[in-house]
């Protein structure tokens, strides 16, 4: 039975701080477990299968993005395609020009400004 088991020791140094916070927080969050050993084994192993989780989905995510740019590409080429396929084969009408008025400046002269703008005009003059 001896050579199935295997054994790891941990010592936990109280005059350091973070072996000492570790441990407090180790014995805190264990609480009323039966043992600690078994406490520390069993958040082990959460810790090692959300990692190996975590792993797994940015592994998916990665597949799905190069899968997604693949078909944005292909869809994109089909759709420019089609645009030049079309070109050729649409009439575009030309708009015809409309005849511009001979007068198009501002008039020689005018009767009278109104009186907002006369202020205006005598300042610059």
């Amino acid at each position: 039975m001896a050579g199935k088991q295997r054994s790891i020791f941990l010592r936990f140094n109280m005059s350091d701080e973070a072996d000492c916070d570790l441990y407090l927080k180790l014995a805190e969050s264990a609480g009323s477990s039966a043992s600690l050993t078994s406490y520390v084994k069993r958040v082990l192993e959460e810790y090692l299968s959300i990692k190996t989780e975590m792993v797994e989905r940015q592994q998916f995510h990665e597949q799905m993005l190069i899968a997604v740019r693949e078909e944005m590409q292909e869809q994109g080429m089909k759709l420019v395609g089609a645009l030049l396929a079309g070109i050729g084969t649409v009439n575009v009408q030309k708009v015809p020009e409309r005849p511009v008025p001979e007068e198009v400046g501002l008039p020689e002269s005018c009767g009278r400004l109104p009186d907002e703008l006369s202020s205006v005009l005598d300042f610059i003059s």
